[in-house]
């Protein structure tokens, strides 16, 4: 099921939407299930009266913050002032920092 507002059971799907899923399901691809008003992970059991879906991308963006230290350090907004002497910048998914793409470097 790929119309994540309309969610349609296994037992209501079209063969190519079921297809569609299989096929995710074979590429390893994250398949969720409609449990109590929202989508969880699970492995597809394809129940007739559940609703599935492809789980859809991670949002990624890159956050860059810069600071200074006055015997601690202070990280804001990525608008530079001339104080500043550090920047870090580092992607999010879905809001979460990603911690294995954390970069620091010196501005001075």
């Amino acid at each position: 099921m790929t119309n994540q507002d309309k969610p349609t059971t296994w037992a209501d799907m079209t063969p190519e939407e079921k297809g569609a899923l299989l096929l995710a399901h074979h590429e390893g691809r994250r398949i969720e299930v409609l449990f109590c008003g929202e989508w969880k992970s699970i492995d597809a059991l394809w129940r007739e009266d559940a609703a599935y879906r492809i789980a859809p991308e991670p949002k990624r963006e890159t956050v860059t913050m810069s600071g200074y230290s006055v015997g601690y350090w202070y990280f804001g907004s990525d608008c530079l002032i001339d104080r500043d002497t550090h920047q870090i910048t580092f992607d999010t998914l879905d809001g979460e920092p990603d911690c294995t793409t954390i970069c620091m470097e010196r501005l001075t």
